[in-house]
């Protein structure tokens, strides 16, 4: 296995590091992993995960990049003003030109954690160069929109994952352990619960999220373009009750589609902190990836 440092994009500012399997040939044949950043974790991931990853995919036979989005870990910060969540998916693509170039790579599979998932799934929904995802723990598009617009359904979605949570048997003793020594944000949790009671009394309060979801139409599209996605979520993450309630049963959504599938590593946190949960993760994409291989 070889791992090289490169230099990237219009201006040569972005850095990342590609993971070359053993055997360089059969990656061609492959469609190559890019690795995104999660929030402002550099590209190592958050414990090391993008490593991990990285090598694990690397020893199946596929080249793997992760990289640093402009401003974050080595890369230089832009001098324009584009919004992040625009350039972010600017520079995967340039990531993928990069590989286009220097590897002969033509197809590509994003992985991304938290705010990486989202930019992973947005570009892959856009750019039919990107033939898989995997979105680890997304929570939606919230950031970079009108938050007082998105305020009802955040709120909902708090209100369900804390419900969900409280009487969970893999953290029901921690989390009333946190209740009780004041480690809960009580601000947004009476803050969600008032915005539910209010509901009740309002028609409209009692009704589905109206429109169509960004989450649901990107799927949709991805599904269209007959691309695959393996969506992980940790037990104890909030964006798991974002994600269920758009798909509404995780078990006949997995059952709909070949194409789709949802995962959940139970009694896991947000930044898979234990080393368990981490092997279960990796295997999770691991055995996603063999199908891949397989066809």
């Amino acid at each position: 296995m070889r791992e090289d440092a490169c230099l990237f994009g219009k201006s040569r500012s972005l850095v990342g590091v590609v993971t070359e399997p053993p055997e360089a040939t059969p990656a061609r044949q492959l469609p190559a992993f890019i690795i995104l950043n999660s929030g402002i974790v550099h590209r190592v991931g958050l414990n090391r995960l993008h490593v991990k990853l990285a090598r694990n995919l690397a020893a199946m036979g596929f080249a793997v990049m992760r990289f640093d989005f402009s401003g974050i870990g080595d890369s230089q910060v832009r001098t324009d003003n584009l919004p992040f969540f625009k350039s972010a998916l600017d520079e995967t693509r340039e990531a993928m030109d990069y590989l286009v170039t220097t590897r002969g790579i033509a197809r590509f599979i994003l992985i991304g954690i938290c705010s990486g998932a989202a930019v992973s799934l947005r570009i892959a929904a856009t750019e039919p160069r990107v033939v898989g995802a995997i979105p680890i723990n997304f929570r939606g598009y919230f950031q970079g929109l009108n938050q007082d617009a998105n305020a009802p359904l955040r709120n909902r979605v708090l209100l369900r994952h804390y419900w969900r949570i409280a009487f969970s048997s893999s953290f029901r003793g921690k989390n009333w352990l946190k209740a009780m020594t004041g480690k809960v944000d009580y601000q947004s949790l009476i803050r969600a619960i008032s915005t539910q009671a209010r509901n009740l009394f309002s028609t409209t309060g009692r009704r589905a999220p109206s429109g169509v979801n960004p989450f649901v139409s990107d799927l949709r599209l991805l599904a269209e373009r007959g691309a695959r996605v393996l969506l992980i979520h940790a037990e104890g993450d909030e964006g798991l009750d974002y994600v269920t309630m758009f798909l509404g049963n995780a078990d006949q959504q997995c059952d709909a589609s070949a194409m789709f599938k949802l995962e959940i590593v139970p009694g896991a946190n947000h930044t898979f902190t234990l080393l368990w949960s981490q092997e279960r993760l990796l295997k999770l994409v691991r055995d996603w990836a063999q199908e891949i291989i397989r066809g």
